[in-house]
């Protein structure tokens, strides 16, 4: 709406007086603009040469912030990237005091490499990712400057630099004021709270049919005001992520084996079978078992590579003769594969019923022919 104009007022002066905000009027929260500066890399080598040119990403709370020039890397496997992305904090909005606590700054470092032939577009392989907590910035500060870890991704080049190299990124991060005000500092705490298992679990909880979710609430006391709750939800989107953020910088932790165990589950629950393959392999690398096999072996049964899932799950196998699934992804084996004897199975009786559950899912995957399923039924009445 238009403001009809007043007299004309002296140079520097309103001719209006200021609009007063109507008592009750919700007021916009300030945002604050979270500045993320990467100067330098150091301990870079491509897949093509030494001086590979490259390219820096940044991304924060499953956004990308934005990406940086091509930059080439020098003899001496450093990079001038000087380059800065940012974004907006907000109380009420989607980058909130939360997501600062809980989400750290990804910075991906990226090949790019030559163009062929009648190549119209330009390739790129990722060679490693950074990641910078940002939890100072709820401490007080304004800003901080870090020297983060560059770890390879799988399959990169940066997977051969001895560690004295010391692949990284020298990061600043920076604020104009702080986030929390004194009071907030001076009366607040920071509380971490994570949810790895839950053990004895009640018999109504295990899945027997289609599979099913759950969540695990806790209460949490605050002095003088009513209890709040944290609710932990069964997000196989946010838990594949922060998996795979782990598995992306993370690579001498004593614990790998299990994040590499349910990062792979998580891909057989999502199809993504090329993954969950690729995971299960690093797996069997890091730590083998018995479940590593297993992995490896119904991943290539989906996939339809019907020898590889015979040895991973002969693997399995011989590392536990004991588990039922593994006998019944053989059995599934069998019945695709023509002139498997079927001596090579002794089924147990309640291999059936994992049969079955391997089954239900993709029921048109099983359809073969029936010398396939005159076997099975042979294994089983052997075994019964």
């Amino acid at each position: 709406m238009a403001v009809p104009a007043g007299p004309p007022g002296r140079k520097g002066s309103s001719a209006l007086p200021a609009a007063t905000p109507l008592l009750g009027e919700a007021q916009p929260a300030p945002t604050k603009t979270v500045q993320i500066a990467v100067w330098k890399a150091r301990g870079l080598k491509g897949s093509k040469s030494d001086t590979p040119v490259t390219v820096v990403r940044t991304e924060f709370n499953g956004v990308i912030l934005g990406e940086s020039s091509k930059v080439d890397v020098l003899p001496n496997g450093t990079a001038e990237y000087n380059f800065t992305a940012s974004f907006e904090y907000s109380p009420d909005g989607p980058n909130s005091l939360d997501s600062i606590a809980q989400s750290p700054v990804l910075l991906t470092v990226t090949e790019v490499l030559p163009k062929e032939k009648k190549q119209k577009e330009e390739k790129t392989v990722p060679l490693g990712q950074a990641v910078v907590d940002l939890l100072p910035l709820l401490q007080g500060q304004c800003s901080f400057k870090v020297s983060a870890p560059l770890y390879a991704v799988p399959t990169s080049p940066l997977e051969s630099v001895p560690p004295e190299a010391e692949c990284g990124l020298e990061v600043t991060v920076c604020v104009q004021e702080p986030l929390l005000s004194a009071h907030q500092l001076s009366n607040g705490n920071l509380l971490s709270v994570t949810l790895e298992a839950a053990y004895s679990v009640p018999e109504a909880f295990v899945p027997t049919g289609p599979l099913q979710n759950y969540m695990a609430c806790l209460q949490v006391p605050a002095v003088g005001e009513r209890e709040f709750p944290l609710v932990f939800k069964n997000d196989l989107g946010e838990a594949k992520e922060c998996y795979e953020r782990t598995v992306s910088f993370v690579v001498d932790a004593a614990e790998m084996h299990f994040v590499y165990l349910r990062l792979g589950s998580i891909y057989l629950e999502e199809k993504e079978y090329g993954m969950a393959k690729q995971t299960y392999l690093l797996a069997c690398k890091n730590s083998a078992s018995c479940l590593t096999w297993l992995g490896v072996g119904i991943a290539c049964y989906r996939l339809e590579e019907m020898a590889e899932a015979e040895d991973a799950l002969a693997e399995a196998n011989a590392l536990n003769n004991n588990n039922a699934e593994v006998w019944a992804y053989l059995a599934l084996v069998c019945l695709q594969v023509s002139g498997q004897p079927a001596s090579y199975f002794s089924l147990k009786p309640h291999t059936v019923g994992w049969v079955l559950s391997a089954t239900v899912h993709e029921p048109e995957k099983h359809l073969v022919d029936l010398s396939g399923k005159n076997r099975l039924r042979t294994v089983f009445r052997g075994k019964h």
